[in-house]
């Protein structure tokens, strides 16, 4: 949202969470779960997303039903017997084509590697996306595809695949898998939607309502979804990468995410930004070695 338009909403959201915290609270919960699609571009955009968006056409496009809609899938086979399946998970506002330079390595190992849209994002249904979403999406393409050898996630897909695996969404079975990469993720669900609710001049009767609409619609409050607590019930082979210049999740939800325990692989990249680390060969290569390795 621009700067702009934030200096004339905030008074007014201030003023509705005092006057009508409950429906403020519903609307911003409407506002955080809401991605922005990214505009339709002429011509062939950056040649990074012409290469990634060029990837998908080797795969084969599956539609995969989950209780709110359908999840768009893209599914690599290995040339040779495959050693288990890897499931890509992208991030807020990406989408499968972002995951894709992790499927060449991960082939080349015998993986099958499925990448798929989460819902509100790419060509999955929908125009919001929250964690029971995310998850219940995720459960869906595990059931299809699994079982999971490692799950590979950048951004918002990895607190996806932490209640996914942590079970923290009542009424979905958690999702299992080997090996679990975490690529500038965030560490905290709470300090995000805090932050969110400062941007938009929540006051704290707004805020209390937007995260008591979360425990509604997630069936648990928000504090659960913390990463660092997840990750050490969980005690999966963790791989967590995050650059030290990442302006969107600094650094320190990366150090956060490593406190979880000894089994946790905490690596800096530096001037990959939160984005353009996904291409990096270096991270790719590394990913790829974890996933196989498992070291």
């Amino acid at each position: 949202m621009a700067a702009s338009a934030l200096r004339y909403m905030r008074p007014l959201v201030r003023a509705a969470s005092f006057v009508a915290p409950a429906a403020t609270g519903r609307l911003a919960f409407h506002l955080f779960c809401t991605p922005l699609r990214p505009r339709k571009r002429s011509g062939n955009g950056t040649q990074a997303t012409s290469v990634a968006a060029s990837r998908l056409q080797r795969a084969n496009a599956w539609s995969v039903p989950f209780p709110c809609g359908s999840a768009q899938a893209y599914v690599f086979e290995p040339e040779r017997t495959s050693a288990g399946t890897v499931v890509l998970v992208h991030g807020w506002t990406g989408e499968a084509a972002s995951m894709t330079a992790f499927v060449e390595p991960l082939s080349a190992a015998g993986f099958r590697v499925v990448a798929f849209d989460l819902p509100g994002h790419g060509a999955s249904t929908g125009r919001e996306l929250n964690i029971p979403l995310g998850v219940a999406s995720l459960a869906a393409v595990a059931r299809v595809f699994g079982p999971l050898e490692a799950i590979v996630t950048h951004s918002f897909g990895g607190a996806i695949a932490l209640a996914a695996l942590a079970g923290s969404v009542p009424g979905q079975p958690a999702v299992r898998a080997g090996r679990l990469v975490m690529i500038s993720a965030p560490s905290s669900m709470t300090q995000l939607t805090r932050q969110f609710g400062s941007s938009i001049g929540l006051g704290r009767r707004g805020q209390a309502a937007l995260e008591r609409r979360i425990h509604v619609v997630a069936g648990n409050p928000v504090e659960v979804f913390e990463g660092r607590t997840q990750l050490a019930a969980i005690g999966l082979p963790t791989l967590v990468i995050h650059d030290r210049q990442d302006r969107e999740l600094g650094f320190q939800h990366a150090e956060a995410l490593a406190g979880a325990g000894p089994f946790i692989t905490l690596e800096a990249t530096q001037g990959f930004g939160h984005r353009r680390i996904l291409q990096a060969r270096s991270v790719v290569e590394r990913v790829a070695r974890f996933v196989v390795e498992g070291g």
